[in-house]
């Protein structure tokens, strides 16, 4: 049975972002820890919306992956980070960094049809799965009963990854995204060279 969470996902998410897009949910870290992790000054932090961080990252050097623009949202005791132009939030690495006092969930996909969703405690990153192909893999796999412990059902998975994906971080974290999220002002931040864990 599909949940209502899944039901506006499902009629919301393809309205969120109109390019493939990066997001990090992040708990146990305050924001300007987060920024400095991402590799930004938190100094430098100034109001934005998706689209001023999108054209930000786009006018910096794209052959230097050491340059990108991230988006903060501050929604309880979560920092949601979203990278439209650059994909640090799903290393391993630093999942494993931004998640040692807490944890952290990051979903990535590209415009080439790659998707991936990764899940790390404590330093360690617990599940790590294709979030495309999840209702085709062996029902006793981890992450499939990770997913359906958290409310989210093969069925879901199959019919719409991205809507399962935001459905399962809103289980997990309780931060919703609607369709105006985009263009409402959060903290944006031009970020450099990361920092070493």
């Amino acid at each position: 049975m599909m949940s209502d969470i899944f039901d506006v996902y499902k009629a919301t998410a393809p309205l969120l972002f109109e390019e493939p897009t990066r997001i990090t949910w992040v708990r146990g870290l305050p924001l300007p820890e987060c920024v400095r992790r991402f590799g930004g000054d938190p100094l430098r932090t100034r109001e934005a919306d998706f689209e001023d961080i999108y054209e930000e990252g786009y006018d910096l050097d794209p052959d230097d992956p050491r340059d990108g623009a991230i988006l903060l949202d501050q929604q309880g005791d979560w920092v949601v980070v979203v990278e439209p132009t650059s994909h640090r939030g799903i290393t391993s690495a630093l999942l494993r960094w931004l998640s040692s006092d807490g944890a952290a969930l990051s979903v990535y996909w590209t415009v080439n049809g790659d998707a991936y969703v990764k899940w790390a405690e404590h330093g360690h990153v617990l599940y790590s799965f294709d979030p495309m192909v999840l209702d085709t893999v062996n029902p006793d796999e981890a992450e499939v009963g990770w997913v359906v412990e958290h409310g989210v059902g093969l069925d879901a998975w199959a019919q719409d990854w991205f809507a399962a994906t935001l459905t399962l971080a809103e289980k997990i974290t309780l931060v919703r995204f609607d369709s105006a999220w985009p263009e409402r002002i959060h903290l944006g931040v031009t970020v450099g060279p990361m920092p070493l864990a």
